[in-house]
């Protein structure tokens, strides 16, 4: 997974866009997030609580297992939909969510404490990786520079081609993330950065940087003409 962010709000003056790449564990910052609301909370935790914690970290694991594209988001939202009518149709909704309730799932504090904590650990961990693995867009190259003393592998912008891609929706949802594929001539196989949060934004300053290379090349035809 990839984060996407701008060396400057300005393109034009950079002249550069950064990619970050992160892993899946980032889109459970929801769970994180509840973690520190509950264990903040006055109030001695209940069942209702538990069981809203319990709904946010599988609906995070869920988010994670698969790949949600238009039509799997779709089949999931009608499915939801079927299963909710059908409860209702049978009149067996309100047995099912007093079995939900009876269920009462209950944590203490601490146990939310050390799941904020643990969750904090791993995400400062991702933070310090991005530091060292990222991508760097200019209007002639792009450069991979990764490790801890530090390399990079440059690739010529010429004959290089860039799609985006949206191919999870809940993924975008969550974070606005999409997919950038890199195919040059350069490389067998294509460069795959994945979930780039700001896609939409991203694949703009993209194009605004190689735009400037080509308003640069024609400058130059002219230029050169008599």
């Amino acid at each position: 997974m990839t984060q996407a962010m701008p060396h400057s709000g300005n393109t034009k003056g950079a002249l550069r866009v950064i990619v970050r790449p992160l892993p899946k564990i980032v889109f459970f910052y929801l769970t994180w997030i509840l973690s520190a609301v509950f264990g903040l909370w006055p109030a001695t935790p209940d069942s209702t609580i538990g069981l809203i914690w319990m709904g946010a970290f599988f609906f995070n694991t869920l988010v994670i297992s698969f790949d949600f594209n238009e039509e799997r988001s779709l089949i999931m939202v009608l499915g939801g939909a079927a299963t909710l009518l059908g409860l209702l149709y049978f009149g067996v909704l309100g047995s099912v969510s007093h079995w939900f309730i009876e269920l009462s799932p209950t944590m203490d504090r601490t146990f939310y404490w050390m799941m904020f904590g643990g969750f904090s650990a791993v995400f400062f961990f991702v933070w310090l990786n991005t530091r060292f693995n990222y991508w760097e867009f200019r209007p002639n190259e792009v450069v991979h520079r990764y490790g801890i003393f530090p390399k990079m592998k440059r690739y010529s912008t010429e004959d290089m081609r860039w799609d985006k891609t949206i191919p999870d929706m809940l993924e975008r949802l969550l974070m606005g993330t999409g997919t950038i594929i890199l195919t040059t001539p350069h490389e067998r196989h294509p460069i795959i950065l994945n979930h780039v949060p700001r896609i939409g934004s991203i694949d703009d300053q993209i194009a605004d940087i190689l735009g400037v290379k080509a308003v640069v090349h024609r400058d130059a035809n002219h230029s050169s003409k008599p």
